[in-house]
């Protein structure tokens, strides 16, 4: 199903919504006192926009409706009756436009869009840090382009200080729960190690080259990466080859030669020794199995830029 995406790393599900009308915020100049105004303001624009870049017929939505259908939906009512509306206007793989359905179809992508938000505010612990009714607000101007009491730069630094928040946050809720898991392995850094399977091989050192299959989650429990799945789309059965020396996160480059050849394990990291303020304060959790290890340079090589010669 398509998703009106405002944060990549988060995962958005679309449903449909019913239930009674609100009516869209007025018309009228907006008084943004607090952050919460201005932050809501600016994440209900930014919904906009990603509807209107999702497709090279969004411009020709009916804006009104689908921001009336925006202003209906942001709660958590379930409205699956929209999923067949979006049938008949956009089609099985989203490449339609029915414009028979144009009146129907713009208030669902409102709905959609507004439930999909909201839900994931809630699971992400940001619904009560802004103004839902200058969401809406914010959404409507949005949606009519006209969004310009905020400028750029103000928007990047608000949004971007707001995700990091809710990551640090959930961040350590995850590794605060870690840390009570029976057996779990508690570092004076603030890694947490659970070990799932015990290897009975050695152990690699600092600086060894290692071979790993794994899965990446965030702190909200989304999955971010797995060479599961990469082998799958590849076709590549091998394992991941990895450099210990210089070639991974700092949580792995510590908690890696802790483990046993054959072991699996589960690792949670602190957002300082993950990739750091530059990917959002993110703390993370890994799925490890440790399949192979070697010294530096026996099963890792790095790739060469195009144009060198190897």
């Amino acid at each position: 199903m398509k998703k009106w995406l405002l944060f990549a790393p988060v995962a958005l599900v679309l449903f449909s919504c019913g239930g009674g009308e609100e009516e869209v915020v007025a018309d009228e100049p907006l008084n943004l006192e607090s952050f919460e105004d201005r932050l809501g303001y600016v994440l209900g624009s930014l919904n906009a926009q990603s509807i209107l870049r999702s497709g090279p017929r969004m411009s020709e939505l009916d804006k009104d409706l689908v921001a009336e259908g925006f202003s209906m939906n942001l709660n958590e009512k379930d409205c699956s009756e929209c999923e067949d509306v979006m049938l008949d206007f956009m089609g099985p793989y989203y490449q339609d436009f029915d414009t028979t359905h144009l009146e129907a179809g713009s208030k669902c992508v409102g709905r959609q869009s507004a439930f999909a938000f909201y839900k994931d505010m809630v699971r992400m612990g940001g619904v009560d840090k802004m103004n839902m009714e200058m969401v809406k607000a914010g959404f409507k101007l949005g949606m009519n382009q006209n969004d310009t009491l905020i400028d750029e730069a103000e928007r990047r630094e608000m949004v971007g200080n707001f995700i990091m928040d809710l990551n640090v946050i959930a961040g350590q809720n995850m590794l605060d729960q870690a840390k009570t898991i029976s057996g779990a392995q508690v570092f004076d850094n603030g890694v947490v190690m659970e070990v799932l399977e015990e290897g009975n091989g050695g152990m690699p050192g600092p600086t060894d080259d290692v071979e790993v299959e794994y899965i990446l989650t965030n702190a909200f429990g989304d999955t971010v990466q797995s060479s599961y799945d990469m082998k799958k789309a590849t076709g590549n059965m091998d394992p991941v080859a990895l450099s210990l020396n210089g070639g991974v996160i700092p949580g792995w480059s510590f908690i890696v030669p802790k483990m046993k050849k054959g072991g699996k394990y589960r690792v949670y990291i602190p957002w300082d020794l993950a990739y750091g303020e530059q990917q959002g304060k993110e703390s993370l959790c890994f799925f490890i199995e440790l399949v192979n290890y070697g010294p530096q340079g026996s099963l890792f090589t790095p790739q060469m830029p195009m144009g060198q010669p190897q």
